[in-house]
């Protein structure tokens, strides 16, 4: 039988309109919000992890050096200062009341120069003393416990010179790395120190000389060593604990700004998705309920088979272009619930009723593993309800050919948390496009917008839970829900 021109005119305008309409829902949506939220020239994004990482090691090994090196250099400097102040306080103790100055003038007797040195040799024999000499204001050798010094003249010499000025002056070193005429020993010296100490008269008003104590004090090495190192294993490991916490804190943050960003670009999202899903339904809506209403009065009567196969297929169309309204309303407000408390097991059981032609059709059988009895969860049943509607429905669409849809639960009273499983056993979905399924407008579908399971992890989510997807190809696909039930 002929098909009337107007039925052909009107099944090749159905499938323009089915065209034209898929082309709205599958490109230009997509591409509008991208253009909407599509911003300037990109430029690389800054990445604070890797300069902190970087800037910051550098300024706490900077501080940590720079501390290290000035207190070991101010705890080196006051235990020799001490030390010469010890050794100041015995000689001023032997000197007591001489008078220097018939020494340093020329004008005592050989018996009082002889006594005056025996003072200063008393000096030498103290422990680690290495050498003792006297300086008179000209910066020459009166005497030595070494003769091979007396008579010579070692100037210019900055810590002796200041000991004339009236000031205790300390220098170190070792033999090794001599930098002065007298630095001259008989033996190897690992280390030394050189204390200048200004010799006053009985008034203490001037200053007639100094004395120079060369001594080898291993002890005060060893403990200026001990400091030192104390000092830097200090600095280094109070660096690395800082350089650690602040890494951890910035990590943190870095994490936290990256979030608020994702939300932040959702939160955009949603906004043009709202303001083009309203447009979009308003501008479609009654055109689709006139195109329905004239596709149902024209099966009324007895048509031909081939006009009542298209009157049903304008039908199933629209249906499905007023399904893809609703899922993307519902994604871009996904606001306004109203909680009470929801017999999760009666829900499941509830949401799988509408779903009986569709089972049926595909052959897919369907088994319950439910807990007895189950908590009570507080959320908002029609949100709630979308969640299992939208996954069962992807169940069933994954076994065209028939398989088994398995629904469980399971309550871990330690934790309060509630895992509810759904598992078929259809085509599967591809490693390459598991973390791609909750990304908003993707999917593998022929029909649909990609935006079913987002909204999903979006309500899920609200109820502080989580969504995992654990699949196979070929094998069939689970999807495990952990909700935690508040007290």
């Amino acid at each position: 039988m002929d098909i009337p021109n107007k039925t052909r005119y009107s099944s090749r305008r159905h499938r323009h309109n089915k065209s034209f309409t898929t082309l709205i829902y599958r490109f230009l949506i997509p591409q509008c919000l991208l253009i909407t939220m599509k911003p300037g020239p990109r430029k690389k994004p800054f990445n604070l992890l890797a300069w902190f990482s970087i800037l910051s090691f550098v300024c706490i090994a900077l501080i940590s050096i720079v501390s290290s090196l000035l207190l070991a250099r101010f705890l080196t400097h006051n235990m020799l200062q001490r030390d010469a102040v010890i050794t100041k306080e015995f000689a001023d103790g032997l000197i007591g009341a001489t008078d220097a100055s018939l020494y340093f003038e020329g004008t005592q007797t050989q018996e009082t120069k002889a006594s005056f040195e025996d003072l200063f040799k008393r000096i030498a024999l103290m422990p680690d003393v290495v050498r003792v000499n006297i300086y008179d204001k000209q910066g020459t050798v009166l005497w030595s416990d070494d003769s091979r010094f007396i008579d010579h003249n070692f100037m210019p010499n900055e810590e002796l010179i200041r000991a004339l000025a009236g000031s205790i002056a300390i220098s170190s070193g070792t033999s090794g790395k001599p930098l002065k005429g007298e630095h001259v020993f008989d033996k190897q010296v690992p280390f030394f120190v050189e204390t200048y100490i200004p010799i006053w008269n009985k008034n203490r008003d001037k200053v007639f000389g100094a004395f120079e104590v060369y001594k080898e004090p291993i002890s005060l090495f060893n403990a200026i060593k001990k400091g030192e190192q104390l000092i830097w294993t200090t600095a280094v490991l109070g660096g690395l604990f800082l350089y650690v916490s602040l890494f951890w804190i910035v990590k943190r943050a870095t994490l936290l700004i990256r979030q608020q960003q994702g939300q932040l670009i959702e939160s955009e999202t949603m906004v043009a998705i709202g303001e083009m899903s309203s447009a979009v339904a308003h501008g479609i809506r009654n055109p689709l309920a006139t195109i329905r209403s004239s596709a149902e009065l024209s099966l009324e009567g007895e048509p031909s088979p081939l006009f009542r196969n298209a009157a049903q297929d304008i039908i199933v169309e629209v249906d499905r272009l007023s399904g893809w309204i609703k899922e993307l309303l519902a994604y871009a407000k996904v606001s306004g619930e109203t909680l009470s408390l929801i017999q999760m097991n009666n829900l499941l059981r509830s949401a799988l009723g509408g779903f009986e032609l569709r089972l049926n059709k595909c052959e897919v059988k369907v088994h319950f593993d439910l807990e007895e009895p189950m908590p009570k969860i507080k959320a908002d049943e029609i949100s709630m309800r979308h969640i299992f509607i939208s996954l069962i429905s992807n169940a069933i669409e994954a076994m065209p050919q028939g398989g088994e849809l398995l629904i469980s639960n399971h309550f871990i009273k330690n934790e309060n948390l509630l895992i509810i499983k759904i598992k078929d056993t259809g085509k599967g979905i591809p490693k390459n496009q598991i973390d791609k399924v909750f990304k908003p407008f993707y999917t593998t579908k022929r029909a649909g917008v990609g935006v079913g399971l987002s909204l999903v992890r979006r309500i899920i989510g609200r109820y502080n839970g989580t969504i995992q997807l654990d699949s196979q190809e070929n094998q069939g696909t689970t999807v495990s829900i952990r909700i935690p039930i508040s007290k």
